[in-house]
């Protein structure tokens, strides 16, 4: 029987403690309580502190699966969305993100996500390999979620324009990873033979080409004939 990496472990820990920081983060966000407050900064530090830890063990022990490759991202995902989700709800606690970034966020998870199973289901697996810019808009998310829980909304100058700036970068660097991950999917979608016609279809592309072309002549043959008639007459 294999044994499941320490890695693995350690992901599905982080994605077990994304409720409790969804709990906590929400009963503050709309009564203010402190021991909510605190208990979401403690959840969210062991997550990041414990997402660093299992990236360590596995490079430095060799602990890489295939596993891992699916369930570190999700964790990652889970509490990122959770975050940003919860702070796009007004409240008196916390401040509010930027409609546009909740939008291109969102926008490029869900057709990423679909591309995943529209990909997997037709290819058997994805092969596209997480780009570098990728891992920076997901830095960048990770900063914009952690400045608005633990700096709640009056606190490390949120009000100023820095804020704004670093929800500009996550929201234009999430924006250029679509731009590259939907060219390399389509690429690997048009190389499956299901994505070019089936024998039916190649057949009835055939019979509706041949038509065209008996058709195209008929009408060449009757408007020769009607200029041969036109001449004779003349």
């Amino acid at each position: 029987m294999t044994a499941m990496t320490i890695p693995n472990y350690i992901s599905i820990f982080r994605i077990m403690i994304v409720p409790v920081f969804v709990i906590a983060l929400l009963d503050f966000s709309e009564s203010g309580a402190e021991s909510s407050w605190w208990m979401a900064v403690i959840v969210f530090s062991a997550a990041s502190i414990s997402d660093g830890i299992d990236g360590y063990i596995a490079r430095r022990f060799k602990q890489r699966s295939e596993l891992g490759t699916f369930l570190d991202p999700m964790a990652d995902k889970l509490l990122l969305v959770s975050g940003l989700v919860i702070l796009s709800f007004s409240s008196a606690h916390l401040p509010k993100l930027p409609l546009w970034m909740i939008g291109m966020v969102f926008g490029r998870d869900l057709f990423l996500l679909l591309g995943f199973f529209i990909i997997t289901y037709w290819c058997g697996k994805m092969k596209i390999q997480p780009h570098f810019l990728s891992k920076c808009a997901t830095v960048f998310q990770m900063f914009v979620v952690a400045w608005g829980v633990l700096g709640r909304k009056e606190q490390f100058g949120l009000e100023l324009d820095l804020f704004f700036w670093l929800c500009l970068l996550a929201t234009v660097s999430t924006g250029i990873t679509f731009l590259i991950y939907f060219p390399a999917g389509m690429s690997q979608l048009r190389a499956v033979p299901a994505s070019s016609p089936s024998e039916d279809q190649s057949r009835q592309l055939l019979r509706m080409d041949i038509e065209l072309k008996n058709s195209v002549a008929q009408s060449g043959k009757k408007i020769s004939r009607k200029a041969k008639n036109y001449k004779s007459v003349n």
